[in-house]
């Protein structure tokens, strides 16, 4: 506009179906302690059909000197703002979100810091952006918020190259943008489109200087809803392809034409890139549901940013943490070459076998091997290769060698010698020495320091000379020497009591899973063993173990931590943090206990983003398909040392249920749903149960369910062959029971309330969707169903696993059906045949459950012994006779 603009700032605000937000934005409008005015707002509704357009419409009217609201057809968030800057009278001007909010002094700062700076090389201007959540509360957790820890001040970006990737808290002189002919580009969408609007006008301007304040906040509110754009665009084709190819790619263009690229581009392409990858190896991540036609498309693009950035602004990125294999994966996954490692690193030590793990990172085929322990080239005890899928790719493979431990150490990859590295050593070797196989028991002088055993000693030391410290009295020494001898005494004690223990436990609160049928059989066959079992005294089963005569221990007691303390083994059906980490590290040091983790359920999805850190010495399978899927080359760090193919303990005892009930009172036909995360209803405040869901019954999966269970036609199959109808529900679903309306027909049983295993007993055929009792009723032969009325969706990241190996089609046990008629239909199948499996599925189970013999419960308790011997089952299990080896 010519002539001198009117106001100081303006605000031009992109609004779409923001109704519920817009009463705090306003608000916050109005609280401001600088003049609101003196800013120029502009609304730029575009299309909304909520009632946005009205209430700033209401809001304006008597505001008509300074606001200004115009509406549009939808046509974008880009095209919105475009329309509203050129409205814009103003020297600065920003883009703040409509659901957003202001703190009251936000102009005011905005204000002070141009009085100041505004007049110098500044033309950029980054507010403090804080989270605002929906309970209210104000969190300084962005991860870009270490730009403003010295305070408010203007950063030469050559210097410090920081980034600033949002245009909501970002204040541009308006002028630079018109001089420039800036726009927002409407192709790169669903995100990213602030980041490049910031990239393109500081390389089209040539600035480099960003003025930061600190004391300047802007609250951006987390919806948590799923319904903002940040929360709901990892579907969206265009996040994999435009926004690479017209936001990153078109930057690094831009900035590579005139020459290297400015390491604060660098450092912008870097952390969209990173997050693309961080998201991918998140345990519960959206990205689950990227579509897998664009995957080629996103690696081709992405190759090509990455050809334009600087090996070194990978290596040295820290503008938030990145992981290893995220940093691996960009810096050697794109270059087109079969990348090899100038490193081999040692990352595990096991004393008690005298074994080393080493591990190196490559990419493309696997490097030609020859490992030299002692002078003699030596064959791998156990190895594996680990990959690292980025959107349906291998970007990167690490591989896992086990070797026998020795005095010296070589590796040879692909004909060169490699190098060794330790996280402990200054600089790579280019042998391994003995003396580097103890970074953690060797102090600085080389001496090898004492094993404590039993109690933890770090502990006691701590204990009594925290007592030393207090007293100076010849009385008061004796009276120490008193505490230190009764304390060592009750040390033997416990020791006596707890040495060598084998820890056995399944939920901290519940039983009655594989680890409470292993500690049975244990105790009944090897009283040697000095077996606890560990539980919460209020769970309904302690009563129940107490009876049968189980050694319990109280989760959480000062015996359940001696216990730990002096334990040989840890044994569980669960593999969560409690767990696997009970004791503090820093206080009581690394455990000394081996952990076998017995499984709840047959993995048949992709869990190694949630497994792979866990501490699993032994990792129990039950199906050839699952031990090659986690043992064998793929996403899992585990190999044939760690898995072993021996059935669940658990299935003896229902294998044994299942022959004492006669065919003819094999009489229920079991439905047995499992649960969709994303139903779950609002955490109660300070507990740990839920709220209802209010808008449950609305979704698909209560509808298809309560199709199914209240059918006419399921009721009359039922009656016409006999059977009941048994609903098992998972426990998150029952508090939604009493909306459900069932028949009087229907039998609800609960978990809590039955032995699941005697329900299996009786089963005649069983209805699930993706719960893992499907693999108990198919170890059973028992005729299954799938209702998998969701398929397109279940996997949408909200969940632990993704797709695995085991396809439901390709791989199940019973037939796929999408809705209640097609699951009646398949049942009806299963009863004109006797309900006895269809031949496919029958050839299917006999090749999948080998271990149906009721020797579950030894071949794991020898596995566990092997651990301690050095001896390891072999991977494989042949007639149900398994073996060992050195």
């Amino acid at each position: 506009m010519p002539g001198a603009p009117t106001f100081r700032f303006a605000a031009v605000l992109a609004t779409y179906n923001v109704a519920r937000f817009l009463p705090d934005l306003l608000t916050s409008l109005e609280r401001q302690t600088y003049p609101i005015r003196r800013v120029q707002l502009v609304f730029v509704d575009d299309g909304s059909t909520d009632d946005s357009y009205e209430i700033l419409r209401n809001w304006a009217a008597d505001r008509t000197d300074h606001v200004t609201v115009v509406r549009q057809e939808n046509a974008w968030v880009a095209a919105a703002r475009n329309t509203g800057m050129r409205l814009v009278d103003a020297e600065w001007v920003t883009f703040a979100d409509p659901d957003d909010v202001f703190d009251d002094g936000y102009f005011s700062e905005v204000d002070k810091f141009v009085d100041i700076h505004g007049q110098g090389t500044v033309n950029l201007l980054a507010t403090h952006q804080m989270r605002l959540f929906e309970s209210g509360e104000l969190r300084n957790t962005h991860p870009l918020r270490k730009k403003f820890a010295k305070g408010s001040r203007v950063i030469d970006l050559h210097l410090e190259p920081f980034i600033q990737l949002a245009v909501n808290s970002s204040f541009f002189r308006a002028s630079d943008i018109r001089s420039n002919a800036l726009e927002f580009d409407g192709r790169v969408r669903p995100v990213f489109e602030d980041a490049h609007f910031i990239g393109k006008y500081l390389l089209r301007t040539e600035a480099h200087h960003l003025g930061v304040l600190a004391s300047a906040k802007y609250h951006y509110r987390v919806r948590g809803d799923g319904t903002s754009l940040m929360e709901s665009h990892h579907d969206k084709p265009g996040k994999y392809t435009d926004v690479v190819e017209h936001g990153l790619l078109d930057l690094a263009e831009t900035a590579a034409s005139v020459g290297p690229l400015p390491r604060w581009l660098e450092n912008t392409l870097l952390y969209d890139l990173f997050w693309y990858f961080k998201n991918e190896r998140a345990i519960e991540s959206r990205t689950a549901l990227a579509p897998p036609n664009v995957f080629d498309r996103f690696h081709s693009l992405v190759a090509r940013v990455r050809a334009l950035i600087s090996d070194e602004a990978v290596r040295t990125f820290d503008l938030m943490g990145v992981e290893t294999s995220v940093r691996q994966a960009v810096l050697i996954g794109y270059t087109g070459n079969s990348e090899r490692p100038d490193v081999v690193r040692l990352t595990r030590v096991d004393e008690r076998t005298q074994q080393i793990r080493m591990s190196y990172w490559f990419t493309g085929d696997q490097p030609e091997e020859q490992w030299i322990v002692d002078e003699r080239v030596v064959q791998p005890l156990y190895a594996t290769v680990q990959d690292y899928i980025f959107y349906g790719k291998a970007v990167l493979r690490q591989r896992h060698v086990w070797l026998a431990r020795g005095i010296r150490s070589r590796v040879v990859l692909d004909g060169q010698r490699r190098a060794f590295g330790t996280d402990a050593m200054v600089g790579p070797e280019l042998e391994l020495t003995a003396r580097q196989l103890h970074p953690l028991i060797m102090d600085q002088r080389g001496r090898s320091l004492p094993e404590w055993d039993g109690l933890d000693r770090s502990a006691t030391r701590w204990a009594l000379s925290g007592l030393r410290r207090s007293i100076s009295t010849a009385l008061e020494k004796k009276r120490l020497a008193d505490v230190a001898l009764g304390f060592r005494a009750r040390v033997r004690s416990t020791r006596r009591r707890f040495g060598n223990a084998w820890v056995f436990m399944d939920r901290d609160n519940q039983a009655n899973d594989n680890a409470e049928h292993l500690y049975r059989w244990v105790r009944q066959h090897h009283p040697e063993i000095n077996a606890w079992f560990v539980l919460t005294r209020s769970s309904p089963d302690w009563h129940r173990l107490a009876d049968e005569g189980f050694r319990l221990i109280a989760h959480g007691s000062e015996e359940w931590r001696a216990l730990l303390l002096h334990a040989a083994h840890l044994v569980s059906s669960h593999i969560d943090a409690y767990v696997v980490q009970p004791l503090d590290v820093r206080r009581y040091g690394p455990p000394k206990y081996r952990f076998t983790w017995l499984q709840h359920g047959v993995t048949n999805y992709d869990i190694s983003r949630w497994i792979n850190p866990k501490p699993v010495e032994l990792l129990v399978v039950v199906t050839p398909q699952e031990r090659e899927a986690i043992a064998g080359p793929g996403p899992y760090s585990f190999s044939d040392r760690e898995v072993v193919l021996t059935g669940f303990p658990r299935h003896d005892e229902l294998l044994r249920k299942r022959e004492s009930v006669a065919v003819a009172d094999r009489d229920a036909i079991l439905i047995m749903p499992t649960w969709r995360k994303r139903l779950s209803g609002r955490q109660v405040k300070g507990s740990n149960t839920r709220a209802k869901n209010p808008a449950f019954l609305e979704s698909d999966y209560a509808r298809a369910w309560i199709d199914l269970l209240t059918s006419a036609a399921l009721h009359d199959l039922a009656a016409s062959a006999g059977k009941r109808i048994v609903f098992m529900p998972h426990p998150n679903l029952e508090p939604y029971l009493s909306d459900f309306d069932l028949p009087p027909a229907v039998e609800v049983r609960g978990y809590a309330e039955v032995n699941v295993q005697d329900v299996l007993a009786r089963g005649a055929a069983m209805i699930t969707d993706y719960s893992s009792i499907a693999f108990d009723a198919a170890f059973l032969d028992m005729p299954l169903v799938y209702f998998q009325f969701d398929a397109e969706t279940f996997f949408d990241g909200t969940h632990v696993g993704r797709r695995g190996y085991f396809d439901y089609g390709r791989d199940g046990f019973g037939r796929v059906s999408r809705s209640a008629d097609e699951v009646i239909d398949a049942l009806a199948v299963i009863a004109e045949s006797g309900f006895t499996s269809e031949p496919q599925f029958t050839v299917r189970s006999a090749e999948a459950f080998v271990t149906r013999d009721e020797l579950n419960c030894q071949r794991v308790f020898d596995a566990m012994q092997g651990m301690d011997s050095g001896r390891r089952i072999r991977k494989s299990l042949a007639k149900g006779a398994m073996s060992d080896e050195e």
